[in-house]
Parts: structure tokens; C-alpha cells; sequence
């Protein structure tokens, strides 16, 4: 039988939660888990009520009921806005379907399921759906695409693989950056608070196009975001940051994590007064060398945009399933 637990038990239950994307198959293995999906509905629907449910040790449905005032309420997953996360994890998913199943025809004044971050193979939605099915009418939508570098043969092999004007734009960038006296620095997120971390961020990105639109980390909903993921991140030792300077003023940063050998970037930027020296390049480069360095062998770059393509080998992708209550 499924047991919904308290509002605070995906906090409480971290490791467990962890454990249990791990046993997943083909999901977001870092947006699925706590580090991820706490801090984004958190900072971006504070008003949901969370629906922790655990299934007999099978797994868990990390869900969210959003109060919609003109129909009935709408539960989803955890994480409200990307749907990056799998909101289905664990062991036994054909249990934990069912089980939730049972539990969602309990309950009263919701009209729409959402669920996003599925696999695009097929098994979970397909088991997802026979489960469901008895309950309204289901649907499937394309889900988010993130782009991947693969590092686990090092970054003489990563660049190979890349287009050959793409490698000479790196080496001029380079020379460019060096004949400036560009530097990058990695940060010890031990050594500085998270706030102080967030703030020397926050400096960089007010001047950077992104500052200027008050896009980034320079808006309300986002800052707060990153604030709570920045805190989150150093406080498991999962966190890094470099910075681009010039003459000793930080002129553009790289931010991102790591858990299980895989590193998720998390958002990149510099002054516009930089711009001119590729600064987003270089900081790129530098994360990837120092990635292999310590053997992390996957760079998730996140949601797939046009520029990405030119970083990454491959694509992940993802489904969303839509069921609407009769």
C-alpha cells in the first residue's frame, strides 16, 4: 500500500530518494534527485502542497498538487517547471504505478496528472499508462532534451570528435585569452559561505546581458533558486564554481555539480565588456579539462539549445504523460 508522507519527508529522506533514481532506468539521474527537484519547487511554486508517497519500499512518486480556482486541482511532479525530474523512481516501478493508481482514485477535487521526465523508451509509460488508463484519459507530449558530453575517454578525445572550425575557434580564443592575461580560477565553495558564493555571482551577472534583461540569476523566482541550490550543493560537497578574471576582476563564471561522476551545468555567464575575449568558451574548456581530470565521465549541459550541439555527443530525451480525469 502506498503511504503519503509528511510535507518535509523528501528532505529527511534525501539519501533514500537518491538511492532510489539510482535504480531507475534512463531518467535524469541528476535532476530526478532532492539536490534538484527541492530547490525548484521551492523557489518556483511555494504554493503547491508536496505529495510524498512511498510504495512499500518499491519506490516513490514525488508529486505536487497546484490549486487551480477554476477546475479541479492539478497534481504533477515535485519539480513544477522544467520537467526535468522523473517524478516516478525507485526499484519496483510497475508497484510503485499501481500502488499510485489506487491512491490517485482516493482522492477527491483533482482533475489533471502530469507527469514529466519519463523515458522516451517506452517501458515506464507503457506500465505507467496500463495502470492509469481506469482513471481518465491519457495522453503523451514531447518532454525536455538535454544535450551530453561524453568525458570518459579524456579531453583529447572529446575534442576530436568536435568539427574542425570549432577546434580552431577554440585555439584562437585561447591565444586571445592569453595575450588579454585572462585567467580562470576554480573556487573552494569550503572556503567562502554560500551566500557570499551567490553574490560574487550575482556581481558578474548584473553585468552581463542576461543582468541587463534581469534574466539569470539576477531575477527574484531564479535567485532564489540558485541561492537554495548553491547552499544545498556545498553544504553534500557536491558544488563547483570557477571564475574568468581579468587583472584580478572577476569578468565571468561557470557554475555546476557533481554526484556519481556526473557533472550538471548549471548556468554560465560574463560581462559584456568581456565579450569579446570568448569568455563563455574558455570557461567551458576549463570545466571540461578539470572534469576529466577528476574523472567524471558525463557533462550534462542541460536543456538543448542551438550552441550546445557544438559541445555535446549526444542527446537524452523524455516524454511527459498527461492524464485527464473522467
Amino acid at each position: 500500500m502506498v503511504e503519503q508522507l509528511a510535507a518535509n519527508a523528501a528532505e529527511e529522506r534525501w539519501c533514500d530518494l537518491e538511492e532510489a533514481v539510482d535504480a531507475t532506468p534512463a531518467v535524469d539521474p541528476w535532476c530526478s534527485g532532492p539536490d534538484w527537484v527541492l530547490p525548484v519547487a521551492s523557489a518556483f511554486a511555494p504554493e503547491a502542497e508536496p505529495l510524498v508517497l512511498e510504495a512499500d519500499g518499491a519506490g516513490f512518486a514525488l508529486l505536487a498538487r497546484h490549486p487551480v480556482q477554476s477546475n479541479g486541482d492539478i497534481i504533477a511532479g515535485l519539480e513544477p517547471l522544467w520537467g526535468f525530474a522523473a517524478p516516478i523512481i525507485g526499484t519496483d516501478l510497475p508497484q510503485v504505478s499501481q500502488e499510485l493508481a489506487s491512491w490517485l482514485q482516493s482522492q477527491q477535487g483533482w482533475d489533471r496528472l502530469v507527469l514529466p521526465g519519463l523515458p522516451d523508451d517506452g517501458d515506464l509509460v507503457r506500465t505507467l499508462a496500463n495502470h492509469l488508463q481506469e482513471n481518465g484519459q491519457l495522453g503523451i507530449a514531447v518532454g525536455i532534451t538535454r544535450q551530453i558530453i561524453d568525458l570518459s575517454d579524456g579531453v583529447d578525445a572529446w575534442l576530436q570528435r568536435r568539427r574542425p572550425a570549432f577546434r580552431r575557434n577554440l585555439r584562437n580564443a585561447d591565444r586571445r585569452g592569453i595575450e588579454a592575461g585572462l585567467s580562470i580560477v576554480q573556487l573552494d565553495p569550503s572556503a567562502s559561505t554560500s551566500s557570499d558564493l551567490f553574490d560574487r555571482l550575482l556581481t558578474i551577472e548584473q553585468q552581463s546581458w542576461k543582468g541587463q534583461a534581469s534574466d539569470g540569476i539576477a531575477s527574484q523566482e531564479m535567485g532564489a533558486f540558485y541561492q537554495k541550490l548553491i547552499q544545498r550543493l556545498s553544504k553534500r560537497g557536491r558544488l563547483r564554481i570557477s571564475v574568468a578574471q581579468l587583472d584580478g576582476v572577476d569578468v565571468g563564471y561557470i557554475l555546476g555539480g557533481v554526484r556519481n561522476g556526473r557533472y550538471r551545468g548549471l548556468q554560465l555567464s560574463y560581462v559584456q565588456s568581456a565579450q569579446h575575449l570568448s569568455v563563455s568558451h574558455l570557461l567551458q574548456l576549463s570545466e571540461i579539462k578539470q572534469l576529466c581530470k577528476n574523472g567524471v565521465a558525463t557533462y550534462d549541459m542541460g536543456m538543448d539549445m542551438e550552441y550546445k550541439r557544438r559541445w555535446s555527443d549526444q542527446e537524452e530525451t523524455s516524454v511527459v504523460l498527461v492524464l485527464d480525469r473522467t
